[in-house]
């Protein structure tokens, strides 16, 4: 069953119910407080039957009798009761009293009314005391007007509710239809990428509901898969011919070595030869693996990490590799409140991508300084790294990111242009983003950001 039809029979359901004890509610009190002009009426003609049959003087009941019978009309299945006091509790038990309850004589007797219903037979019983004694005086009549409107308006009630439940379906099915409307299209959309159009993006209109948010988290997959997809794709567009140069070169010196009789040191050439390039082929292989594991959000697990541990690791590091180097940490920029320096991350991750981009900062800038610091900016945690070596080239600023893309200034220095695309993947996958500043012979400014992993 679709989502739509669902939400209509819910609606309907609902509001069905809803009429129904809302028909219900009409139909009781229409049942029961309805009709008290009937009781009016009946004790209209109670008091007058009074005085019609036990008036003092026969002129003042030959009155009464008339206006009786001129302006009166008779009540269906009418019948008048007129009963001494003294022979009240004869008539309670008499067969012509079954109907009524002995509290109903008890009220009139207290209250000089009482009023009492069985049906749709209708009894008024008033207290009558004159010169003659004291009486009780009781009406009864069939009250045919509320039966007939009763029976309409059961009938009118019930159609009231086939036809509303007709009427909620239609509107629930058009409503649902509308509300549905905006998933239908995200729907559409996502049908139409695929493998080769994963730059597309879903239509995300204003708003914090929930269509949006899902938007939103189909954007996040589709990047997510983007990434995965372009960090798959370099692998296997730059594997084969970054690791073609060594494996020929490997091949061709030992193919060299084995051509004919050499001297020891001739082979002890070769094999330094041979050594060289495996050892390229080693780190050019442990960076593609790292790179292409980087795009796999989900092999990585993710904690509340302290990044000011992490730049301490990373000055060590620094220290390690390139020991002439001096790398500095500026706590100037450090916030007041340490928990601001927290952040959902993989450690391992978060210092192989720092300690990329301090390597090479070490590497390019000679012996002269570079200089770590930590701030917070809004909802991130901000890292600054900056050196005064000798920069990227203008022309080269747009590709720095491209694996194994080299600047045109760093010709003869060691490097295979995996790190930076790296970092910027294990960035990407934080939900953080980098910037690169740089003039050549100026020197270099990168800047992370990482969101601040809320408590």
């Amino acid at each position: 069953m679709k989502i739509q039809l669902k939400i209509a029979l819910l609606f309907t359901l609902l509001c069905t119910s809803i009429i129904i004890a809302l028909s219900c509610a009409i139909y009781y009190f229409a049942n029961k407080e309805a009709f008290q002009d009937f009781f009016v009426r009946l004790e209209l003609r109670a008091n007058i039957a009074a005085r019609a049959n036990l008036a003092a003087d026969e002129e003042t009941a030959a009155t009464f009798e008339k206006i009786r019978n001129e302006h009166l009309q008779q009540l269906p299945d009418e019948k008048e009761y007129i009963v001494q006091l003294d022979t009240l509790n004869s008539f309670v038990k008499s067969a012509v009293a079954k109907d009524l309850e002995p509290s109903f004589f008890d009220e009139i007797l207290l209250n000089k009314r009482a009023a009492s219903r069985k049906g749709f037979l209708f009894y008024e019983g008033v207290f009558y005391k004159n010169s003659k004694g004291s009486f009780v005086i009781v009406i009864s009549a069939q009250h045919t007007y509320a039966k007939d409107f009763l029976a309409n308006l059961r009938s009118i009630l019930m159609i009231g509710c086939l036809i509303s439940m007709v009427v909620v379906f239609s509107l629930g099915m058009i409503f649902s239809k509308r509300i549905l409307l905006p998933i239908r299209n995200i729907t559409r959309s996502v049908k139409k990428i695929n493998a080769t159009s994963l730059h597309e993006r879903l239509l995300v209109k204003q708003g914090r509901d929930e269509v949006a948010d899902l938007a939103n988290t189909f954007n996040e997959m589709i990047s997510r898969l983007e990434m995965s997809f372009e960090t798959q794709n370099n692998f296997v567009s730059n594997a084969s011919h970054e690791l073609n140069t060594p494996l020929t070169g490997i091949i061709g010196e030992a193919d060299y070595a084995l051509s004919r009789p050499f001297s020891q040191e001739q082979y002890m050439a070769s094999m330094t030869s041979i050594l060289s390039q495996a050892e390229r082929l080693r780190d050019v292989t442990k960076g593609l693996l790292e790179l292409a594991r980087s795009g796999l959000v989900d092999n990585f697990s993710m904690q509340p990490i302290r990044l000011d541990e992490i730049i301490y690791n990373v000055q060590k590091i620094a220290k390690q590799v390139y020991p002439k180097s001096h790398v500095e940490v500026d706590y100037s920029l450090y916030p007041d409140d340490s928990d601001q320096l927290s952040v959902m991350a993989n450690a391992h991750l978060i210092e192989l991508a720092i300690s990329n981009i301090v390597l090479n900062s070490c590497k390019y800038s000679g012996q002269k300084h570079v200089v770590i610091a930590l701030a917070v900016a809004g909802n991130d945690t901000v890292i600054i790294v900056k050196d005064n070596g000798i920069g990227i080239p203008q022309k080269d600023m747009g590709h720095i990111f491209d694996p194994f893309f080299r600047a045109s200034n760093v010709q003869g220095t060691g490097g295979y242009g995996i790190g930076l695309p790296l970092t910027k993947n294990i960035v990407k996958m934080h939900n953080g983003t980098i910037s690169i500043n740089s003039k050549e012979n100026e020197g270099t400014e990168v800047v992370v950001k990482i969101p601040i992993a809320h408590q």
